[in-house]
């Protein structure tokens, strides 16, 4: 019982929020109101965390003795030596299977998505992690993949503009992520790394690809609110109405990491900031008024 505790606890369920991408395509073609899409939704939602969670588990296998030197890593239960290697994979390799199984079964993109999904990040545990940028650019194609397996599941079409702008929101977030990384590991342990690729990173470097993906991010999303395709699907030309929102929303997200040192987690700050989540409601709420007006 004690391992499949502390199984469960591996497969990150607080960092199943980032799956909630597949929520968008429902919310932004105007279907979030019917049962038929929202029932499809939520599986996806909780096949795909299934297999998230299964490949923590295969990281956390895969990079026990770094996270170890990690002043947070280090409490994870494979880090710490709570769950042995050998339960971990017995346990994540069978439940793996039996979701790709259930994808299969419930929309054949949804499982191509998914299996590509799968096979890039053993690619990334096992090398792209090691590869400057490239790591970086990994991690936002699997935010995009999410938007890819909502709009899958529920038959939408997808504009360029909010799969580039997603893409780029990604790689926002991921930045950020390594920032606060390197500056929590030299805070701690300057002398080991816990990520081969922060060697090669620096605050100076990162700081400059965070302004760049600030701007571009919110450029894109302006040419998606103000794309004529978008405009015409939605019936309204008021899109840009929303703009002050996701400025905030960024805006408040580098505060928090450059004034309180957060940002390592994403999730962390949705849960836990209380003028970003209720930003990120308004901005949700306006656009869905804009376009059911």
């Amino acid at each position: 019982m004690q391992a499949l505790k502390y199984f469960l606890i591996s497969l990150r369920p607080k960092q199943w929020m980032k799956n909630v991408f597949i929520f968008a395509p429902m919310i932004f073609s105007l279907h979030m109101f019917q049962a038929s899409y929202i029932w499809r939704s939520l599986l996806a939602f909780l096949l795909f965390s299934l297999v998230t969670g299964c490949m923590y588990v295969i990281n956390d296998v895969l990079d026990r003795e770094k996270d170890g030197l990690h002043p947070l890593k280090r409490e994870r239960p494979i880090a710490a030596g709570r769950l042995d290697v050998r339960w971990a994979l017995a346990l994540a390799a069978p439940l793996l299977a039996v979701v790709l199984l259930l994808t299969a079964r419930f929309n054949r993109e949804f499982f191509l998505i998914t299996l590509f999904y799968v096979v890039l990040n053993v690619f990334y545990s096992f090398f792209l992690k090691r590869v400057v940028i490239i790591d970086i650019m990994v991690i936002a194609l699997g935010f995009v993949l999410r938007v890819m397996i909502g709009a899958a599941v529920n038959a939408v079409v997808l504009y360029p503009w909010i799969l580039i702008s997603t893409f780029l929101l990604a790689i926002f977030l991921a930045l950020i992520k390594r920032r606060q990384e390197l500056l929590k590991i030299q805070e701690v342990h300057p002398e080991a790394v816990t990520r081969k690729t922060l060697e090669s990173y620096n605050i100076g470097m990162l700081d400059q690809m965070i302004s760049i993906a600030t701007a571009t991010t919110l450029i894109s999303y302006i040419m998606y609110v103000l794309s004529p395709d978008v405009q015409l699907k939605f019936h309204t030309e008021n899109l840009f109405f929303t703009v002050p929102f996701v400025i905030f929303g960024i805006f408040r997200y580098l505060f928090l990491s450059y004034a309180k040192g957060e940002g390592e987690s994403p999730s962390d700050i949705i849960t836990s900031d209380l003028p970003f989540t209720l930003n990120l409601v308004l901005w949700v709420s306006v656009f869905i008024l804009l376009v059911t007006r």
